[in-house]
């Protein structure tokens, strides 16, 4: 049997309407009354009766209706729901751990993460990377504001923190995959050199070696309960930083598409939840 005509048998149900269903399938009420006389056809049962100007289902299309319902909905979850996949910094990934979604680091690589959306292989990219390309769309979701890190039994350093003992100290660095810039450079409208004891590869592994050396790093406020966790403290930024931008990218073609736009919503109030 031709599933075409199941389906438009279960829209015509729906909307009660030969002409709604033709809207919905972009066809003439022509082609939707014979797709439903052909079924009724192949089943030798009659499916709607006219009942002024509107059309009634039968006791048999109601029962034909309680038995396709559920398989259809298989049906469409098996060919149409596609796990999304996200590429997240771990700054956002356990805000995001309770979605229905894939969470992956993003490339190191920044070229790759704009192959990856160009491409189509990724749903959604959270960073702080943007792009300038009329095939992909960023939006700022989020503005994060940075503090200093630096070991609970610092044995210099205690409940607060100058500029001059900010550079006295040695920093853990991480590169943020903007022009292989780094997080301090990025923010601080006016760095000076620092003493790189360490480029950490994440936000977490940095908060983890800050935790085990005297070394101090620069790292979001969103990551204080697990800096807490790891022994870590946050201590106000002695000189002016500018707040983390983090930025929301998706292929072009995904703009008007509802699925997405409900997946991009869900993030959006996840990360404003913490923001």
């Amino acid at each position: 049997m031709d599933l075409n005509l199941l389906n438009t048998f279960m829209k015509v149900y729906e909307l009660q309407s030969y002409t709604k269903a033709a809207e919905h399938f972009n066809i003439s009420q022509a082609a939707v009354s014979m797709r439903i006389k052909q079924l009724e056809a192949d089943i030798a049962n009659t499916l709607f009766i006219r009942k002024g100007r509107s059309i009634e289902p039968t006791a048999h299309a109601n029962y034909m209706m309680t038995k396709l319902a559920p398989a259809s909905d298989l049906v469409y979850e098996a060919l149409f729901k596609v796990g999304h996949k996200i590429y997240a910094p771990d700054l956002l990934v356990y805000d995001l751990a309770s979605l229905d979604i894939d969470v992956y680091t993003p490339p190191l690589n920044q070229e790759q993460i704009f192959t990856d959306i160009r491409n189509r292989k990724v749903d959604l990219v959270l960073d702080f990377v943007t792009i300038n390309d009329p095939s992909v769309v960023s939006e700022k979701v989020s503005e994060e504001e940075v503090m200093v890190a630096v070991r609970q039994d610092h044995p210099r350093i205690v409940d607060s923190i100058t500029e001059q003992e900010f550079y006295n100290e040695r920093h853990v660095s991480i590169n943020v995959r903007r022009e292989k810039s780094n997080l301090f450079m990025l923010l601080s409208d006016a760095p000076k050199p620092r003493d790189i004891a360490h480029e950490a590869t994440s936000l977490v592994s940095q908060l983890a070696y800050v935790a085990h050396t005297d070394a101090i790093s620069i790292t979001p406020k969103r990551l204080a309960a697990i800096a807490t966790k790891l022994g870590v403290k946050l201590l106000a930024c002695p000189m002016k930083m500018n707040k983390a931008p983090i930025s929301m990218l998706y292929h072009r073609s995904f703009l008007h598409n509802d699925e997405h736009i409900k997946l991009r919503q869900k993030v959006k109030n996840k990360i404003s939840l913490r923001n």
